[in-house]
């Protein structure tokens, strides 16, 4: 088979499935780990504090950290170049009407995304869509924001790190990477540097963040060497960028946007927990994979559009479910349940450590990619097409989700413990 026509399966397959979100319910799935991680040694409340005003007092020392950030990634990651010198970070241009979106075109992220302050409440429902939502994001297609409540903060409200996590943790869907590509039809996405998008549709909302929340690390060298665009990701880069913004927060005396910056970070972590954002075909070998495409170019499509239906049928199940799943947990405190307790457990033995760049690719997402062929055949075999219902404690779906989240748990509390908090 033509390397051309093994690139436009790959591309079919992500096409169909990059437009859906990873973990459908960041926060939900934060708010239950925080009930027990935190329970008996909770850090204490910060101040509520604006974006531009972490800037504006910090503006001298912030140059170096996204300059030496960018420096080291661009090591790293070759498709990912330093920014062009008209985007870096100028404390000279630093004034108050032009700080925040400065510092957004510095990190290469949409220049329209909202820093508002607020609250996410993942434990309430809301009645009707929040007032709030126009501050928050620019989507078009708000879909399960809808469901959420959000709550105004002002500067200087006492909050919990916690509350501060569970709200950032979500922020990322909400608009920040998306158009970014010089095919994006958008100005800033022309002068970011990241060329085309890899894959997924630069056009629509959702689909044009993908190669930001989707990591293939771990392919057969063969895929590899005929889809060499699956090695263009970027969500090492964002955790990396926050994780570095975290740090120098806490470090100069600014927690409420030190835990609020780590929350950006940690939801690209719990992103690459999810197998379908690790592994691009699970259960799929290259030979099969090829098959199916030599026996659709001959006229006998059925194979490959059956397989193609199966992988984004059980990637949008999974998350939707969860979705539910987790709302549905997060109002009974069914704390028997074995999702509830997955997600208190302490972490296990595969998690991280010593959280690094490296520890992303090397363990985050390797952990779900070897776990992506078990959960494919499992979910399979539900028989389950698509969501329906949140079922009965003891469906089998559940002790799916169980053993995926609590990878999930895992490294997200590694991450937080690795925090360097003063």
């Amino acid at each position: 088979m033509k390397p051309l026509n093994y690139v436009i399966l790959i591309l079919t397959v992500l096409f169909s499935i990059s437009p859906v979100s990873a973990w459908n319910n960041h926060a939900g799935i934060t708010y239950l780990i925080l009930r027990e991680h935190w329970k008996l040694k909770p850090p204490a409340n910060v101040k509520v504090e604006s974006l531009e005003s972490f800037l504006l007092k910090e503006k001298n020392s912030l140059a170096q950290v996204l300059n030496e950030a960018d420096s080291f990634i661009a090591s790293k990651l070759p498709h990912c170049p330093i920014p062009s010198e008209d985007l870096k970070f100028d404390p000279i241009k630093m004034k108050a009407d032009t700080a925040v979106p400065l510092f957004f075109k510095a990190l290469r992220v949409n220049p329209s995304h909202k820093p508002a302050l607020y609250k996410q409440a993942a434990d309430v429902l809301a009645k009707k869509p929040s007032s709030l939502l126009k501050e928050i994001t620019t989507l078009h297609e708000l879909g399960k924001l809808t469901n959420e409540t959000f709550l105004p903060l002002s500067v200087g409200t006492s909050v919990t790190p916690a509350e501060v996590l569970i709200t950032a943790v979500d922020e990322p869907d909400y608009d920040l990477d998306m158009y970014l590509f010089s095919d994006s039809d958008s100005e800033f996405g022309k002068v970011y540097g990241f060329g085309e998008q890899s894959f997924g549709n630069p056009k629509y909302e959702f689909s044009s963040q993908a190669p930001f929340h989707m990591g293939f690390y771990h392919e057969s060298s063969l895929i590899f060497t005929l889809a060499g665009f699956l090695k263009k990701t970027y969500p090492e880069y964002r955790i990396y960028q926050f994780t570095k913004l975290s740090e120098h927060a806490f470090k100069t005396g600014h927690p409420y946007w030190g835990y609020r910056f780590a929350g950006w970070a940690l939801h690209y972590i719990q992103d690459l927990t999810q197998p379908y954002h690790s592994s691009v075909l699970p259960r799929v070998g290259a030979g099969k994979q090829i098959g199916v495409q030599l026996l659709a170019m001959i006229g006998l499509p059925g194979s490959k559009e059956k397989m193609i239906d199966y992988i984004s049928n059980r990637h949008t199940l999974i998350e939707e479910y969860q979705y539910y799943l987790i709302k549905d947990l997060l109002f009974t405190r069914n704390k028997d349940h074995i999702v509830y307790r997955s997600l208190q457990t302490t972490p296990n033995t595969n998690s991280v450590s010593t959280f690094d760049f490296d520890s992303v690719r090397n363990v985050i997402s390797k952990q779900a990619y070897d776990a992506a062929i078990e959960a494919d055949y499992e979910i399979e075999q539900l028989g389950i097409l698509k969501y329906e219902m949140v079922y009965e404690e003891s469906h089998p779906i559940h002790k799916i989700l169980a053993k995926l989240l609590a990878n999930t748990s895992s490294q997200t509390r590694s991450y937080l413990d690795s925090l360097k908090v003063p």
